[in-house]
């Protein structure tokens, strides 16, 4: 009689969860199957692609699938792996799908080190969901176990997750003077003039991602800064005026004409976005949205200058899935 025995690893963007892996049968070198089902892939530029592979706890390589080929914003696909090699790989080690570059090679030892999603390999039935405290440390690290995503944000002291992130924003342009007030966009809380709190409550990004502001104006989406905290200035900045700015990411579309776009520029009626991005040259087109959007809303018209309008959380549209392993018994 044929037998099969099915392992569950849920996975999810920047999140680890757990499955038992236990067999009640002697069984050595079989064949099986690892099978990934995930939705809401992001859309890659053509120069990328997604990558499956398992990882151990120091990022080395232990274990390559290959790239996928998703169908829209859906994969579902099985890769083997024998009951051996997936015994060996359940130690303190992760199952991961990395970005990278179509034209590459993967090698049995090297990524990209992008990864999308992540999931831990574990021996026991307990699943967690992680916030990163150290950057650096999302999926690899001694620390992994401990960082703890929220499921709820029920005190400002306590980290917020992509669930439970939120944000407001403002319409005015602080480093000028003149008429154009609908000009510019700040992702900071207007309290009275010239007195600003922070708008934007974010969890740490792992490393080689960035935040990014965007408002799509007459069809075409204008980037207001890449950022890694809700506070301080971001990384850009290009089109400002004179005057200081209000210490928050954001922009006032002022004094550049080559966005392509007529000035003076009203973002009255316009959909603003905050994106999760690769950070790094060369990995995709920043000329338009990284297309995983964690905030989202429209301006108003007419819109306030002196009012702070909140944004939606888009995390339910996120990647998610699963990794299932399954060997065959005889």
């Amino acid at each position: 009689m044929k037998k099969t025995l099915f392992f569950l690893l849920p996975i999810m963007l920047f999140v680890s969860s757990c499955t038992d892996v236990k067999t009640t049968e002697a069984v050595q070198n079989q064949n099986g199957t690892l099978t990934f089902n995930l939705i809401n892939l992001p859309v890659l530029d053509d120069s990328l692609v997604l990558a499956a592979w398992i990882l151990n706890d120091a990022g080395k390589v232990v274990h390559k699938f290959g790239k996928l080929s998703p169908s829209g914003n859906a994969f579902s696909g099985s890769f083997p792996l024998t009951l051996n090699a997936y015994q060996q790989n359940t130690n303190n080690q992760f199952v991961c799908i990395s970005i990278e570059h179509r034209d590459s090679t993967l090698n049995d030892t090297t990524t990209s080190n992008l990864f999308l999603m992540v999931s831990k390999i574990r021996t026991n039935s307990s699943e967690l969901n992680l916030v990163p405290k150290d950057p650096a440390a999302i999926a690899f690290g001694s620390d992994f176990d401990d960082q703890k995503y929220l499921g709820s944000d029920t005190s400002s002291a306590l980290p917020p997750s992509f669930k439970t992130a939120k944000g407001v924003y403002t319409v005015f342009t602080p480093t000028n003077t003149a008429a154009n007030t609908n000009s510019g966009i700040w992702f900071l809380n207007y309290l009275s003039a010239g007195v600003y709190g922070t708008g934007l409550r974010l969890p740490e990004l792992p490393t080689g991602w960035v935040y990014k502001g965007w408002v799509k104006v007459h069809g075409k989406y204008l980037p207001t800064g890449e950022f890694k905290l809700a506070a301080g200035n971001d990384a850009q900045n290009l089109y400002i005026g004179a005057n200081p700015m209000p210490g928050f990411p954001g922009e006032d579309f002022l004094q550049n004409d080559t966005l392509g776009v007529a000035y003076p520029i009203d973002l009255a009626s316009q959909e603003v976005i905050i994106t999760v991005e690769p950070n790094g040259s060369n990995r995709y087109n920043k000329s338009k949205p990284f297309p995983l959007v964690l905030l989202k809303g429209t301006i108003p018209s007419p819109v306030s200058n002196t009012t702070s309008y909140p944004l939606e959380n888009n995390y339910v549209n996120f990647p998610s899935g699963t990794a299932v392993y399954k060997i065959d018994l005889y």
